[in-house]
């Protein structure tokens, strides 16, 4: 159970359906509503679930997830776009988002991932196929999502005890999330492995 989720997305019928299939997989959830990433960014209140369109006035693209995660590593994030290219939902995996749902889907199909999120799953297209099996890309979607949160915040240069603290973990948990993350990164080391997700975060627009 939640207690506030943040629905983003610049268009306001997009943020009523939403609204609509988060009252159903939750129906005690408090809704906020944000029309651009900053507002997002802005809102100083704890929330259990981010639903993030892609495509806000502000920000495009991965991104918007990228600066979400940032702000709220502890919160998972459901991505949810229009567009239909299977790198996105690749790249959106790899960046830390919790699931993915295309917005010509069924509100059904929306609230079925909202559940799953809320669960500590993650809801991506079953047998998505990944164009370079041993990308950066893949490999860091094979993180799950609280294994992401963790990566993230190595990124941010948290030491186990910093990072258990900020994500709510016991350091134990901590260390066997940097095991399990450096093992399916392919690393030896923290430093390899940020350097892997930077070099998969960075935008090709610059």
């Amino acid at each position: 159970m939640i207690q506030r989720a943040i629905i983003a997305d610049d268009h306001p019928m997009c943020r009523e359906a939403a609204r609509m299939a988060l009252e159903m997989a939750a129906p005690e959830a408090q809704v906020a509503q944000a029309g651009t990433l900053r507002e997002v960014l802005d809102d100083p209140m704890p929330a259990g679930l981010v639903i993030l369109d892609l495509g806000l006035a502000d920000s495009r693209g991965i991104a918007s997830l990228i600066e979400v995660a940032r702000a709220r590593p502890a919160t998972p994030i459901l991505v949810v776009s229009g567009d239909e290219r299977p790198d996105i939902e690749v790249r959106a995996a790899a960046n830390g988002a919790a699931g993915y749902v295309n917005k010509a889907a069924p509100l059904a199909d929306l609230a079925a991932a909202i559940r799953t999120v809320l669960s500590g799953g993650s809801h991506f297209t079953p047998g998505l196929e990944l164009e370079a099996p041993d990308s950066a890309d893949a490999r860091l979607a094979s993180l799950s999502p609280a294994e992401a949160r963790v990566l993230r915040a190595m990124r941010d240069g948290g030491l186990n005890k910093q990072i258990a603290y900020e994500l709510g973990l016991s350091e134990i948990t901590v260390k066997q999330h940097v095991k399990a993350i450096l093992r399916k990164l392919g690393v030896v080391n923290r430093t390899q492995a940020v350097l892997l997700l930077h070099d998969a975060t960075r935008d090709p627009k610059g």
